[in-house]
């Protein structure tokens, strides 16, 4: 998977669909315990990543969605273990191609930037494969309610960026919906939407074959498996490296060094007010912008202003094996604050 694979479960947790009359099962000390438990079971009910996991292809049909612009195309995998397999995204403007063989990671892809909706489609994705909960995350309590008939069970989060939750299948553990939102002001419908549906089992496990993702009003990606088959072998060239590929260390936990340092200090200096911004950034691997982009604005008429602000600002490394790497984030503010 992607390195940022390993953060998307801890990293995009959010609000789960309305939900009424919650019950409250855990609170204090015993609260981080359960959810880890809860993280465990669903982990080892749905990840076919995990090791010792049965080698298979699977294909997705992918259709994203932005404002009245849409494009289809396609996601493969092949599989053999969890340091050796094939990726690929196919789109008309964007393609890439990774193949992770022991410790290295060969990439491939069509252009520098990664547009916004592939990175939402890769985090979608990589909710299948469920690391352990992040210990800065702060699990304010675990509730349980019913959500479209079914009975689920959703932890509550506390992040730097805003509050977030995750809901599971109280009955079989699947991962029923995963959002999240910058704060209490943000309406519903900007927030982040991940959900996931239609499980059918494969080799002991349970994977869903409807996947989407909603946000910002506007942007959409939906994925619909096609098939997936249990590999009993693979061709000779399948793990072979794509010509012309960037060669780079794989791990499964990047770390981070630093923090955001803005080159005019902690206030952006708009002076209109609060303006709540979501803005996504490609970082180099020195810590520097590649590119940027103002996914929501409460003021979209100043976004240009916003966009030269970050000029000239630093963000944390992200290091893989010790080696500086390019990483996408959103970073979530509000100004003059």
């Amino acid at each position: 998977m992607d390195r940022q694979v390993a953060f998307a479960f801890v990293c995009f947790l959010g609000l789960a669909p309305v939900l009424a009359h919650p019950q409250k099962l855990v609170s204090g000390d015993e609260t981080r315990t359960k959810a880890e438990e809860l993280v465990s079971k669903s982990s080892e009910k749905t990840n076919i990543w995990a090791p010792g996991g049965t080698p298979f292809f699977l294909l997705a049909n992918v259709h994203l969605q932005s404002g009245g612009k849409s494009v289809d195309g396609v996601y493969a995998v092949a599989w053999a273990s969890p340091t050796r397999f094939r990726r690929a995204f196919r789109f008309p403007d964007f393609t890439r191609t990774e193949v992770v063989v022991d410790d290295t990671l060969y990439r491939k892809q069509s252009s520098e930037a990664v547009p916004l909706l592939v990175w939402e489609l890769d985090k979608l994705l990589g909710f299948l494969d469920h690391p352990k909960l992040e210990p800065e995350a702060k699990v304010k309590d675990i509730k349980t309610a019913q959500a479209e008939g079914v009975e689920v069970t959703c932890l509550h989060l506390e992040r730097l960026w805003g509050d977030s939750k995750v809901c599971l299948n109280a009955a079989t553990n699947e991962l029923v919906s995963a959002d999240t939102g910058s704060n209490a002001r943000r309406l519903e419908r900007l927030r982040e939407h991940y959900r996931f549906s239609d499980y059918r089992p494969f080799q002991q496990k349970s994977v869903p074959w409807r996947l989407s993702f909603h946000g910002w009003d506007s942007q959409t990606v939906e994925v619909q498996v096609d098939k997936l088959i249990a590999a009993q072998s693979f061709p000779s060239d399948e793990f072979a490296p794509p010509s012309e590929s960037k060669k780079s260390g794989f791990c499964r936990e990047p770390k981070f060094e630093g923090a955001v340092k803005p080159s005019t200090g902690n206030t952006i200096p708009i002076g209109m007010g609060d303006i709540e911004v979501d803005m996504y950034f490609e970082v180099t691997p020195i810590g520097g912008v590649r590119y940027a982009q103002v996914v929501y604005s409460t003021a979209p008429l100043l976004n240009k202003e916003v966009l030269n602000w970050f000029v000239g600002t630093h963000f944390p490394i992200e290091t893989c094996a010790g080696t500086p790497i390019n990483y996408q984030t959103i970073i979530r503010f509000v100004t003059g604050h």
